[in-house]
């Protein structure tokens, strides 16, 4: 029953911070399809990586140029791939082309053997989602190849925002595990806001109907916890972070519970399934082990001062063999 009460305050309080923040510039943002300009060693060739990466949603959105070719009438284009194997200096003059373009568009060397290269095409999705964060959205929305790539940079970059949100807030520097944490200071209402908009824009880049706000977290609330994931988050973390015993550094919490309520929302919008309660586990226990390696203002230095010198720690896919085996349990999925 206390669960079931905790549940539905959570639900108020996040319909509650929706009032207060304007979603209609991401929808728009969201809503407008990106498009690209290729330049390749050949059009031919250009038209191969361009199918590659966007697949065939996105033939009628790129731009194809040969690196011998002039640029001229791209017109608005959101980022620039450049493969240029014989180093031609085709790179400079796609920057020059485009040098007074507003905004400034990212221009992108794609490092590949070729278009088959599929590893290669998988980096190249993600430079250019960051490089272009804002469009991120518009990118998975628009083509289903960069899903993955657009759901892992918003994600990131929200995780990312909340812990340097953390550190110059007004969040006490060390918050008790025990208790409710969300009510340790009204700064965690910044946090949730910031992650209305990432739950938001995760279900831009999976095609929901954005016109519907209200429905889209009413949907996806009951299965990421909300703000019930800043406790989790604080007890559980503090099981892989050597931090005083009991207590646990305001960005853990801000971080870790930001990356696991994304990564829940994603492999929801992605399979239509519930996270099941070890899958939540395993978001939390990576997303403190991705802690330890965050490279933000003042991150390391405090890992280091509690004792959680950053390793090296490979960011986790988003869709892992391990969902896909831990999916076939569907018992209780609720992180508290």
């Amino acid at each position: 029953m206390v669960q079931r009460f905790g549940a539905l305050d959570s639900m108020r309080t996040m319909l509650g911070v929706l009032r207060e923040v304007s979603l209609d510039e991401i929808r728009e943002q969201a809503e407008k399809a990106p498009r690209l300009l290729i330049v390749g060693p050949n059009v031919d060739e250009a038209r191969r990586l361009g199918l590659a990466l966007t697949g065939p949603e996105g033939e009628s959105a790129t731009l194809l140029r040969a690196v011998d070719e002039p640029i001229d009438s791209a017109g608005a284009i959101d980022a620039a791939v450049v493969w240029d194997p014989e180093r031609t200096g085709a790179g400079s003059r796609v920057a020059e082309a485009l040098r007074f373009e507003s905004p400034p568009v990212p221009i992108v060397r794609f490092e590949g053997s070729g278009a088959d290269d599929r590893d290669a095409v998988d980096r190249l999705r993600t430079d250019i989602v960051k490089r272009n964060a804002e469009r991120a959205p518009a990118f998975g929305r628009s083509l289903p190849a960069f899903r993955a790539a657009a759901a892992k940079q918003v994600i990131d970059e929200t995780a990312a925002a909340n812990a340097q949100f953390s550190l110059v807030s007004n969040i006490p520097t060390i918050l008790p595990i025990i208790g409710n944490i969300a009510a340790a200071s009204a700064d965690f209402i910044v946090l949730t806001k910031n992650q209305v908009m990432m739950l938001y824009k995760l279900a831009a880049v999976f095609g929901r109907d954005l016109r519907d706000q209200r429905g889209i977290l009413q949907d996806v609330l009951p299965v990421v916890g909300a703000g019930l994931l800043w406790r989790t988050a604080a007890r559980q973390a503090a099981t892989w972070l050597p931090f005083a015993a009991g207590t646990i550094p305001k960005l853990a919490i801000a971080y870790v519970g930001t990356m696991a309520v994304g990564r829940a929302a994603e492999f929801y919008y992605r399979t239509g399934l519930k996270p099941t309660r070890s899958q939540m586990d395993s978001y939390i226990r990576q997303a403190a082990e991705l802690l330890r390696q965050l490279d933000l203002p003042g991150v390391r230095r405090v890992l280091k001062k509690n004792g959680a010198a950053p390793d090296g720690v490979e960011t986790p896919a988003l869709s892992g063999a391990d969902e896909g085996k831990q999916s076939q349990d569907r018992g209780s999925a609720n992180p508290e």
